[in-house]
Parts: structure tokens; sequence; C-alpha cells
């Protein structure tokens, strides 16, 4: 018997060795050939193995014999299978889960029903529409003016009004509050028009007009009025607007208020018809 050493001989029952298998490894698997000579034909070229395990002879091609795997050397991979229990039932638990689930649900029912029934309609008419018109109203009045900055704008006339050089320093508060007297001062005389012409006094509604319509105030007070728009408080914003039947301010300039406008105000009065029955 002989045996190599990628291949094991087996000595037949008889004792014989002329007769012997040879196992030849081939991909990973291991083929019995049956005898010497064709293992001499495999070792020496004149044969090979296919893919199919069959010893072919290397010059016609043709089959010499089917060989029989003795057995695959690849390793075995075992696979563990995971088998996914069902969650264990607790009656209990699944019952208190349930009814906290429908306590919420109901809760949130309930809470929507009165945001859209109640609470919804009341903050709307209570505070939302009360809180628009009266925002409305604010910028209505005073034009957006608060919280705009204006340029300063032109004079009406060529003529330069010449400030006072300042020999006592002032904040800025104490020098808006003076210049709100001399407008104060202005629109009080403004609106004592109507009640000089009731009490018949037109003499004084004569001198009052004078001192109204005099280029120099008129101009004072278009150059306040134009410097600082939130000069005036609201409600002699109003005032002044209801006298004049327009607003001051156009694209966040102003429109200077003009002798003739005041002069119109005074007619709106009968001021003219009267004087006009006195020259009669």
């Amino acid at each position: 018997m002989r045996v190599t050493s990628d291949s094991t001989a087996r000595i037949n029952e008889e004792g014989s060795d002329h007769l012997s298998e040879h196992s030849v490894l081939h991909n990973d698997i291991i083929y019995i050939i049956p005898n010497d000579e064709l293992y001499r034909k495999y070792e020496n070229g004149e044969a090979f193995i296919d893919k199919y395990g069959r010893l072919i002879d290397s010059k016609s091609k043709k089959v010499i014999k089917e060989l029989e795997p003795k057995g695959n050397r690849r390793p075995v991979v075992q696979r563990k299978v995971v088998v996914v229990q069902p969650p264990e039932e607790h009656p209990i638990r699944d019952a208190a889960k349930q009814a906290v689930a429908d306590a919420a649900y109901d809760s949130i029912h309930r809470g929507v029903d009165w945001a859209f029934d109640v609470g919804i309609p009341y903050l709307w008419h209570e505070h939302i529409v009360p809180f628009f018109n009266r925002t409305k109203e604010a910028l209505t009045t005073k034009e957006l003016r608060a919280d705009a900055v204006i340029s300063k704008s032109k004079a009406s006339t060529d003529v330069v009004v010449r400030q006072p050089k300042a020999t006592t320093k002032m904040t800025q508060k104490e020098a808006d509050a003076e210049k709100r007297k001399v407008l104060y001062h202005w629109l009080g005389m403004l609106s004592s028009l109507k009640k000089l012409y009731d009490a018949g006094e037109i003499d004084n509604i004569d001198s009052t007009l004078v001192q109204l319509t005099e280029p120099a105030m008129l101009e004072r007070v278009n150059a306040l009025l134009s410097e600082n728009p939130n000069l005036l408080e609201t409600d002699k914003y109003i005032v002044l607007h209801g006298l004049l039947g327009r607003d001051l301010y156009k694209e966040r300039q102003l429109i200077p208020i003009r002798a003739a406008e005041i002069t119109t105000i005074a007619e709106s009065y009968g001021y003219e018809a009267r004087n006009d029955k006195t020259e009669d």
C-alpha cells in the first residue's frame, strides 16, 4: 500500500495493496479515487476533477469516472433561531392603562369644547376687539407719529428764525416742556375764537387773529410741529385736528398751517358776517 501526503490509502479486506482508495481534496470537497491507476493519472496531470466531481481525461475530455464525494470540509454554520415571545398579559395593568387613556381623552375633548365655545369667544370680545379698537383709534388720531422718526422739513418761508443763545443748560424733557408752552398758548388763542365770538368780543377777536396769523408766530409753530411730531399730546392734537378740519401730516411730513386757514376758522363762526353787519 502506498500513502501520499494529500491522500489516505485504505487496504481492502483481502489484504492486497494494489487496489487502494485515495482521498483527494478538490474545491473543499474530498473525493474518493477508487484505485492507484486512476490516481496516477490524476497525479500526472493526465486527468482532472471538474466542478461536477467527475474525473475527466485531459486529452479526450471524456469522463473516466464519476467520483464519490467523501465529505465537505467547509465549516458548518449553526444558525440560532430566536423565538420572539408574545408580551405577557397583565389584565389589571392593561385595564388601568385603558382607564387612564379614556379619562385623558375625555378631559382633552371637554377642554377643546370649552375653548371653542367659551374661552376663545370671551377672549375675542372682551380683550382682542377692544384692544384693536383702541390701537386703531390711537394710530388714526396720531397718524403713526409716535413711533416714527421724522426728518426736519424746511420752513414754509426762507426766513430763518434765530434761536437765542443758550445761557442755561436744559434737559431734552425740560426743553420739550417749554416748547409745548408756546404751542399750547397759540392753540389756546385759536380755541378761544369761538368763545370770543359767542361773547360778542369782536375787538378781542381782531387782536387775537392778528397774533395767531403773525408770520413769525406761525413760522415758530410750524417749526416746532415739524421738528417733533410727538410734541403735542394726543388730546391737544385732536383739538387742533378738529379746528383745522384736516390732518397735520402727509406721508410723515408736516403740512404747514397757513394764515388763511386761521381766518377761515374765524369765518366759520360767523365772524365776517358779524363784521359786515357792523360796517353796514
